[in-house]
């Protein structure tokens, strides 16, 4: 939104410099984006004439001119092809700044002197493009005159930025933002807004079908009327929105519009056939529009149509063929209240963006038609001598009730954490239009956006001054912060994976039947959605599993190895009820053989970083039917099963165009989240070092590597813990056996160990693996 300086200073008395009221706007009512000095490089250039004109002696394109300016006459050389004698140019004199880098100096071009520059349009700025020629003025135009004046670029222009003002239609105006900076600087803006007697005229006769969308219309025809030049305050008005003047029955709608905030139309009354209709629009209804664009109407947009078609398209832009011309003598003046909601779709859906549209979108109350039409009328009374007021419509059928908001000092006083008194509160509501009645306050038609104690809270805060409140800290008992275990183990989850190489995966939260039977699965026991997508989405994740098989096939093309886990919630039906849990998968690529073993290595690692001690592995009672039956083991956690961790079948493998072994997990994080982070007993830390060595066992394949590793740890106390660190298979070396190799550590709270006791525990070890069928390699 952009404001005149010049309209400000004719309705605020002393008002302050524009960098001072652009403060207050900002300190009160929104931010200023901008301060533009209209004319900043015209204030020395003046209009002046050239009195001779003759080719220079040196240069067939340059020519010496005598012209007048301010009173002298002075010589200046010009390369410009259109310059003659008798014509009236803009001409910038010695030390005359047209740029930031270019100022006008007395110089000798060619032998001649040039005391100053007659300019083109694009050296004054008016226009970006390179003119080829000067600018020439009309023959009327007064010699000595300051451009800036003659152009009317003397103005100050205050752009708000539109985002802070999106809640507040009437600022989007002169007239509101004048009514803010009163308001601010603990003053009331005595205006009235133009309310003109209408009740003796006859009925026009327009129809409006479309109430509930267009709460009023009004139309008003006015003959004798002509299209004369526009004053200059409402010219100031325009050109501070960045409008130009094109006669005065076009100038007043855009009048009301930037100075009032309410937007209107006229029509040529003569280009009318027969009565006017408010209504939607046909579907694939055509309409020309003012920018000379046709435009295809959609069944939702609101028109004003007559007999033979669309004349406008309501709130957004009016039509061509009733357009106001130089010609106009008979007008129909159009001011209505659209529905922001209609009014906005409609733009989106034909690309048409207008200020009009605009400032409907933010929504209007209905009494700001009557204002409108009045203050267009109030200016056509002043400007035109023989004007009629024929008849007029005012659809109206549901009248726009006052509106109400509770008052109460305390609670404003609460909600800002102030000590206002009543005395303060009310001054700032009374400058800001808002009366006191008993325990209510009653808005102004202007403030839609007022509607509960908050908003009025606000207003107080604001107009004082947010610098005036007090700042205190917060009275609140602040106890312990605690993580749940969630929140913990997805945070060591992501650490601990990704920083083995793991990707952390986000999957789709939906599974189809199609993917589903890839892995010999279905959606029985899965929540079916109401609405699906897609075939491929129709019922919410049982597992991660699906989606990171599919994340794998996408991804596996690219990578000899891959790693991916998930930790996210999951979705089954038991019965008619809804389980929801977190779930933790992870799949992972090689061409490794044993594959299984090295993701039963991660999970086992993972276990212990997240504080689980108390887990084996066993043989699954029922595998996954994706899973390869003799490589796949349940995860126990004190006796209770809670996940499962394998090999994905070669079957299921190929559905999804993977040809190596893919190695998974599954856990169930809900299960062990009670388990997680549990407090330990405190035990001495031994101030001697810990030693390690490797032995290898050939055992029976059916004997579990648990099993070994505890009768390890059992062996001897100096023994304080046992990792399976490799397993090795070969039916031709080693029929019906394997080789498992462990990492063994030893320590002693009194005492170095010295070779023989390394030596002595190994034998001992060995001693025990024995019993158990084992063999040393």
């Amino acid at each position: 939104m952009k404001i005149s300086y010049k309209v400000l200073q004719k309705y605020i008395k002393n008002i302050k410099t524009p960098e001072k009221v652009s403060e207050d706007l900002i300190q009160g009512v929104a931010e200023v984006e901008s301060i533009e000095y209209e004319g900043e490089y015209l204030k020395d250039v003046y209009i002046g004439e050239v009195l001779e004109c003759k080719k220079h002696s040196d240069s067939e394109k340059l020519n010496i001119c005598k012209v007048k300016v301010l009173g002298e006459e002075k010589q200046i050389v010009c390369g410009a092809s259109n310059v003659k004698s008798g014509i009236k140019v803009p001409i910038a004199i010695v030390g005359a700044k047209l740029s930031e880098t270019f100022q006008i100096q007395k110089a000798k071009i060619r032998g001649e002197t040039s005391e100053g520059m007659i300019c083109s349009l694009d050296e004054l700025g008016l226009v970006k493009e390179r003119q080829e020629g000067i600018m020439i003025l009309e023959d009327t135009a007064p010699v000595g005159k300051s451009m800036k004046d003659y152009l009317g670029k003397n103005d100050v222009v205050l752009e708000i930025d539109n985002k802070a003002i999106n809640h507040r239609p009437d600022l989007f105006s002169h007239i509101g933002i004048i009514r803010e900076l009163y308001a601010v600087n603990n003053e009331k803006f005595e205006y009235d807004y133009e309310n003109k007697d209408f009740s003796g005229l006859k009925e026009l006769g327009i129809k409006n079908e479309v109430t509930s969308v267009v709460k009023r219309y009004i139309g008003l025809k006015v003959n004798n009327v002509s299209n004369i030049q526009t004053p200059d305050y409402i010219k100031q008005v325009l050109y501070s929105a960045g409008i130009e003047s094109k006669g005065l029955l076009i100038d007043v709608t855009n009048y009301s519009l930037y100075f009032y905030g309410q937007p209107t139309h006229i029509f040529d009354a003569d280009k009318i056939n027969g009565s006017i209709i408010i209504r939607y629009a046909k579907k694939g209804e055509k309409f020309v529009a003012l920018d000379d664009n046709e435009y295809e109407l959609n069944d939702t947009d609101i028109v004003i149509a007559d007999n033979k078609g669309v004349i406008a398209l309501g709130g957004v832009i009016g039509g061509k063929e009733s357009s106001v011309t130089s010609e106009t003598k008979n007008i129909i003046i159009e001011s209505a209240n659209f529905d922001h909601s209609v009014v906005r779709k409609t733009g989106k859906s034909l690309g048409i963006r207008t200020d009009s549209l605009n400032v409907f979108e933010k929504g209007l109350l209905p009494e700001m038609a009557k204002a409108g039409i009045s203050l267009i009328v109030s200016e056509l009374e002043k400007n035109l001598k023989n004007i009629s007021l024929v008849s007029i419509t005012d659809s109206y059928e549901v009248k726009q009730d006052s509106i109400y908001v509770d008052y109460s000092l305390e609670s404003i006083n609460s909600l800002i954490g102030s000590n206002y008194d009543e005395l303060l509160v009310s001054k700032i509501l009374g400058n800001l239009g808002i009366e006191r009645e008993g325990q209510k306050l009653k808005i102004p038609f202007w403030r839609k956006d007022l509607e509960n104690k908050a908003d009025i809270a606000e207003e107080v805060a604001r107009i004082d001054g947010y610098s005036n409140i007090a700042s205190t800290v917060p009275r609140i008992n602040l106890g312990a912060i605690t993580q749940d275990n969630i929140y913990k183990i997805k945070r060591d989850t992501r650490n601990f994976f990704t920083g083995l190489g793991f990707y952390d995966m986000y999957t789709y939260s939906f599974v189809g039947e199609k993917l589903m039977n890839k892995l010999g699965l279905t959606c029985d026991n899965l929540v079916e959605l109401k609405n699906n997508l897609s075939e491929d989405a129709t019922h919410m994740r049982g597992g991660l599993i699906p989606n990171l098989l599919l994340s794998l096939e996408k991804n596996s093309r690219d990578f000899s190895e891959l790693k991916m886990f998930e930790l996210e919630k999951v979705f089954n039906l038991k019965g008619e009820e809804i389980i929801e849990n977190y779930d933790l998968s992870g799949v992972m690529v090689s061409k490794k053989d044993l594959v299984y073993y090295d993701i039963q290595s991660l999970v086992s690692q993972f276990f212990q970083k997240v504080g689980l001690t108390s887990f084996y592995f066993d043989k699954p009672k029922t595998a996954p039917s994706y899973s390869h039956a003799t490589r796949t083991a349940d995860i126990i956690l004190r006796g209770k099963k809670v996940g499962v961790v394998g090999e994905i079948h070669p079957k299921v493998s190929n559905q999804f165009d993977i040809n190596d072994r893919v190695g998974f997990f599954e856990i169930n994080v809900d299960l062990i989240s009670s388990a997680l982070y549990s407090i330990t007993k405190a035990v001495e830390v031994s101030s001697y070092q810990e030693n390690n060595f490797d032995l290898s066992f050939v055992v029976d394949k059916n004997l579990k590597g648990r099993d070994i590793s505890n009768t390890i740890l059992k062996a001897n106390p100096l023994i304080t813990s046992v990792n399976l660190f490799d397993i090795y298979e070969d039916e031709e070396k080693l029929p019906g056996k394997r080789s498992l190799s462990f990492k063994i550590f030893f320590q002693s709270l009194i005492e170095t160990l010295s070779d023989k006791v390394k030596n002595d525990l190994i034998n001992e070890i060995v001693n025990k693996v024995e019993k158990k069928g084992g063999v040393l390699r």
